[in-house]
């Protein structure tokens, strides 16, 4: 028998789409997006880590360059991805980073992995 899957509880950033274009993290975790579940339009990026501390959610941002800073100072866990990726990419790379994110990881970078040409 497998162990069973933590869900976690995961905030989306203002420049992400909609939780709709992520169905495998929607499905299986707590998916929620700032500006379409909770009508915070134009925040300062400090103001949306403090949310999702005072939320306990784990941030997924593109804005990695002022997110690490902010979310190593209020202890928050962040995801940071990057402006390559598609959205089903960014679904399956995310789901496979929290199976194996461990309790103690504060940052997780994914980018899209380098392929070789043949």
């Amino acid at each position: 028998m497998s162990p069973k899957q933590n869900r976690f509880r995961l905030l989306l950033d203002e420049m992400l789409p909609p939780r709709s274009k992520f169905p495998n993290l929607n499905k299986y975790h707590d998916l929620k997006h700032v500006v379409r579940d909770f009508h915070l339009e134009g925040i300062s990026d400090d103001k949306v880590v403090k949310f999702a501390k005072k939320e306990r959610r784990v941030l997924i941002s593109k804005n990695s360059r002022h997110m690490i800073d902010l979310g190593r100072i209020n202890k928050i866990k962040l995801i940071c991805i990057t402006e390559t990726m598609d959205w089903e990419e960014i679904d399956s790379v995310v789901m496979s980073a929290l199976r194996n994110m461990k309790s103690s990881d504060q940052l997780i970078k994914l980018s899209r992995p380098v392929r070789r040409k043949k």
